[in-house]
């Protein structure tokens, strides 16, 4: 009647993605694989944990019951794993930090340099997708992510903390006709189209292309791009123009494009995105963070 803890990682992982496909990627397993190790649990379970159909995957009463137990027993045998690790002698431990887009502007730098005084901590940055924050962590891919808000994800799985702000600039062609403003409203590019993120998250696409506008219209969507880099490249080829955080003007700057702030509308805002179970390397970066971002506050006023 044992279950072994990989096993409870397989379901688990099942049961949030509800998807073979998705599952096994993010386990690096094979779908055939992830499928008899899900099989030979609900033999030994004596029940079916999930329903399948061509279509979907979903839990059964008895899989949604076993699913608190599984992470329970997965979460103590981090924890487990963790307290073993701090007994031995001190290692390097390597962090990696995510950052989608801009991250958190000007306060990036402040906080990787901060955070070098950790002892024995190697720190890695690596890009992430606007919506693969939660995928990149669950995953531990990442450990911590800088993103910018509205951001759907499990707030059982993540925990998110606003950690920046900062205005928002219409990113348009050098040669566009507002180009040359030192700011403008909203209200003046009703007429333009806006590329905007690939996806299905609505209400973070709504957020970004301010949908709908104070006046109650709605802005004309062109292109899509899964990331910062392929926007640019629509808006230098003029399909349409992208509203970004300030900070990508100094993170992306090109000759062929204007950034341009937008006073009238609600600024950006960068969270700090972790696994809610964090590991001590992770809180502690977590502290940082949070300390440098109080001290840039402060030097702003």
């Amino acid at each position: 009647m044992d279950v072994s803890v990989p096993t409870l990682r397989y379901f688990r992982a099942l049961a949030q993605e509800l998807h073979f496909g998705r599952a096994a990627e993010r386990l690096s397993i094979s779908s055939p694989s992830l499928s008899q190790q899900i099989a030979g649990l609900e033999r030994t379970v004596g029940g079916l944990l999930f329903e399948r159909t061509s279509r979907s995957v979903t839990l059964t009463p008895l899989g949604a019951a076993m699913l608190p137990h599984a992470t329970r027993v997965l979460d103590a045998h981090d924890d487990l794993t963790a307290w073993i690790a701090e007994q031995r002698t001190p290692t390097e431990t390597t962090l990696r930090l995510g950052v989608v887009a801009a991250g958190a502007g000007p306060l990036t730098a402040a906080i990787m340099t901060a955070v070098a005084e950790i002892p024995h901590l190697r720190l890695e940055m690596r890009r992430v997708g606007f919506f693969d924050v939660e995928r990149e962590l669950v995953a531990r891919r990442v450990d911590a992510v800088l993103a910018p808000a509205p951001l759907p994800h499990d707030q059982e799985v993540l925990a998110t903390a606003p950690l920046w702000t900062e205005p928002r600039v219409l990113i348009m062609r050098a040669d566009h006709p507002l180009a040359g403003r030192d700011s403008i409203s909203i209200d003046e590019v009703r007429d333009e189209t806006f590329v905007a993120v690939s996806g299905d998250h609505a209400d973070a696409i709504a957020w970004w292309t301010v949908d709908p506008r104070p006046d109650g219209s709605h802005p004309r969507l062109g292109p899509r791009a899964d990331d910062i880099e392929g926007l640019l490249e629509l808006v230098s080829a003029g399909m349409g123009v992208n509203i970004a955080a300030a900070s990508a003007a100094a993170h992306y700057p090109r000759a062929d494009l204007a950034f341009v702030p937008i006073h009238d509308i609600e600024p950006a805002t960068i969270l700090l995105c972790t696994r809610r179970r964090r590991e001590p390397t992770v809180a502690a970066f977590t502290e940082i963070a949070q300390a440098e971002a109080g001290r840039a506050r402060r030097e702003d006023r």
